[in-house]
């Protein structure tokens, strides 16, 4: 049933939203229907049919709800006179308009009558248009008009039952006593716990007890200015928190609560069960390594000013799954990518003896045994995923499996090495990082770094021989063999078992073939200057033999192919023959400063002066503008005083450039007296004088009135010799 006046809510229960309109006027035929929207400023009246609504209202697409402006009082009592007074004036104004049903709701015949107020009224016609909106979207009444307002209402309308309250009294006697919880109203909260509990939100508890009385217990809704406050029932027509919160962990589906809350990685990653072992992947030694990389919690300095930060190194790790054995790792600065896993692989076909020697480290065979590869690795996605590791898989015959992204859980043992590490070592360095967040004023924990890269390499190096020999696993799961055998749970005993009694899973390759297919590989250019890669340059016996410098000079460079360790910059190979062979490249003598370095170390000090240069660049261009403005004005004097010259001067260009030898020594002559070293002033004095008087001299002599009819003899052959042999070289004459 359909009447005036009658506020209904069309919803979707897919989504929040809903349309509230008021019903203004019905056809005596009941065939159509005006109504107007509710919270909309500028809505006007629509038509509908009769049919339409009462559709809606069977399909239960819209419901009739209760709708109390607090802005319209219900009675006079409390009116201001002036309040009263405004309300009575824009009342006149439309009330011409609003009785005038229905043609009012017809938007020609509306315009007419608006326009007809405002000759009447002088008002503008947005502001009658406001009147007719409030008039008609507060119910048709005239205290719609009023510009003040008092809060008032009443609440929505009881739907109680008459059963009796099950259930404890309550202690106190205002004290909310809840309602008989049915079926229906805990489908509603099974509702209420998927639409906002079960979301990404993260909504708490005690507020998807209110959205979901917001939700389904609403009433109506109460206009306060521009907001819309949903209506719910009395106290006790409404479900108690203590009532919502039973039923909700009674009937709550925790994993799918927690998969919709969290996602599915992190329910995986923290909260699936753990029913397994990793160990029991693992046959035995060799089975399944596990690798992965972290930004060590340390700053470090660099190797060639230690007054310079260089950051936070990178770690990688890889570790035997069965006897948690650490088989390899990498410290440096390239981030976490190919280079460094390549690096810690690397690392466990190497020999320790000789890795550790290299830093300073001595050690017997025995303290650390693994240079083998696994059967199968695990790693994560973006170091390991791709085509870099081919040759791994097809040439060394080592399966990768990759883990999910966010699934730290699946290289567990390896991860917990990183937390081994920090605890037992890293953040008790010099540098290191204490807290993620510093207090205003303390002090900057990266003015503390005192660690090379070198240095810091010691110590992980020290870290892992302690872990592999001495660290006792309380917490690992031996076997009833083991305990039999009284195998101690030490990463190098349960190592050396698994070798015996397990057969092993290991793999043994050649060194130089585990290192050609896991060397990172780049392109050097051939130039004159050798073999020119990441800014330093090489040679090679190869490009002696075929000439490749000279052909560089003489013709263009060309590239190479070449592989390298990045971790000493000594050496470098050319790739030959698809990697079936190779040439050693060595640093050349003249590179000496790039020696035992890393490349990581010196790309920094290429960068570092690239930036220094860049700041010279403003004060060299100033030097430089200073010079040839110094240069320009000795050009300009002395071009002015050569053109005096010339224009004085009676000789032709021909003459000007005739004797150019002679005056050569003639100058030669003057210029000797002055630039002899003389080392007592009084001779310089009397040099000086001399020198002047030679030039009168030597002018009146050497240059004859008449050149023309100057008698010069015949110079033989011993002249010409000696002319030449003082000469310092050829002139044009």
């Amino acid at each position: 049933m359909i009447f005036e006046n009658m506020v209904l809510e069309w919803y979707s229960e897919e989504s929040d939203s809903r349309y509230i309109e008021r019903i203004l006027w019905l056809s005596p035929n009941r065939e159509l229907v005006f109504s107007i929207e509710m919270d909309n400023e500028k809505a006007l009246p629509i038509m509908k049919t009769y049919t339409e609504c009462m559709a809606g209202l069977d399909a239960k697409l819209c419901k009739q709800i209760d709708w109390i402006n607090d802005s319209v009082p219900l009675t006079e009592d409390t009116l201001e006179e002036e309040h009263v007074q405004l309300r009575e004036k824009a009342w006149e104004a439309i009330k011409d308009i609003v009785m005038a049903e229905p043609d009012c709701f017809d938007s020609k015949l509306r315009g007419v009558l608006v326009r007809e107020a405002q000759s009447k009224t002088g008002l503008h016609k947005s502001t009658i248009y406001r009147y007719i909106r409030r008039y008609w979207q507060g119910g048709k009444i005239k205290n719609a008009l009023l510009p003040f307002y008092n809060n008032c209402g009443k609440p929505g309308a009881d739907r109680g039952t008459s059963e009796k309250k099950r259930g404890r009294p309550r202690k106190l006697e205002n004290e909310p006593v809840g309602i008989n919880i049915d079926e229906d109203v805990r489908q509603l909260f099974r509702s209420g716990i998927r639409l906002f509990y079960n979301s990404k939100d993260k909504a708490p508890l005690t507020r998807v007890y209110q959205k979901t009385l917001e939700k389904f217990f609403v009433t109506g809704y109460r206009q306060d200015g521009q907001a819309m406050i949903p209506i719910l029932p009395p106290d006790d027509k409404l479900p108690t928190f203590g009532q919502f919160r039973y039923w909700a962990s009674k009937e709550m589906d925790l994993e799918e609560s927690l998969i919709k809350r969290l996602g599915k990685k992190k329910f995986e990653t923290s909260f699936r069960p753990i029913l397994g072992s990793s160990t029991q992947e693992s046959f035995g030694p060799g089975s399944r390594f596990q690798i992965d990389a972290t930004i060590a919690d340390v700053f470090l300095v660099s190797e060639y000013r230690r007054d310079w930060v260089i950051g936070r190194p990178v770690i990688y790790i890889v570790v035997d799954v069965f006897s948690r054995y650490i088989a390899g790792i990498y410290i440096g600065l390239e981030g976490p990518s190919w280079i460094g896993a390549m690096m810690a692989l690397a690392n466990t076909t190497a020999d320790k003896v000789e890795y550790c020697a290299q830093y300073g480290i001595d050690i017997d065979p025995e303290d650390w045994i693994c240079s083998h590869l696994p059967q199968k690795l695990t790693a994560d996605r973006g170091e390991l995923e791709g085509k870099k590791p081919t040759h791994l898989i097809d040439v060394l015959g080592v399966d990768v499996e990759n883990a999910s992204p966010y699934r730290a859980d699946w290289k567990g043992i390896v991860e917990q090495q990183f937390r081994l590490l920090n605890v037992r070592s890293v953040r008790f360095v010099p540098g290191a990082i204490t807290e993620r967040q510093r207090e205003r004023g303390q002090r900057d924990y990266r003015l503390d770094a005192k660690l090379t890269l070198r240095e810091f390499t010691q110590i992980i190096i020290r870290n892992v021989l302690y872990h592999n020999n001495q660290h006792h696993m309380q917490w690992y799961d031996r076997n009833e063999f083991m305990i039999a055998d009284e195998v101690l749970p030490i990463p190098r005993d349960l190592w050396l078992w698994g070798i015996i009694n397990r057969n092993g899973r290991l793999k043994k390759q050649p060194e130089n073939i585990v290192k050609l297919n896991l060397m990172y590989h780049g392109e050097a250019t051939v130039t004159a200057a050798g073999i020119q890669f990441k800014g330093m340059h090489y040679g090679c016996d190869l490009a002696l033999r075929e000439q490749w410098f000279i052909k560089a000079r003489a013709g263009k460079t060309w590239r190479v192919k070449v592989c390298y360790d990045p971790r000493t910059t000594n050496e470098i190979y050319l790739w030959l023959e698809e990697g079936r062979g190779y040439e050693t490249c060595t640093l050349l003598d003249r590179e000496e400063r790039y020696r035992d370095k890393r490349f990581e170390e010196v790309e920094d000090l290429l960068e570092i002066e690239k930036y220094q240069g860049r700041i010279q660049e403003v004060s060299n261009l100033r030097a430089k503008i200073e010079l040839d403005a110094h240069t320009k004005a000795i050009v300009d004097e002395a071009s002015r005083k050569t053109d005096e010259a010339i224009e004085n001067s009676s000789e032709s260009k021909t003459q000007r450039l005739k004797n150019t030898r002679s005056r050569r020594s003639n100058e030669k002559e003057l210029n000797r007296p002055r630039e002899a070293f003389r080392l007592s002033e009084t001779v310089q004095d009397q040099t000086h004088t001399e020198a002047n008087s030679n030039v009168i001299q030597l002018h009146q002599a050497l240059v004859p009135d008449n050149p023309k009819n100057e008698y010069v003899p015949a110079a033989d052959k011993l002249s010409k010799i000696k002319a030449f042999m003082l000469e310092d070289g050829e002139e044009d004459e």
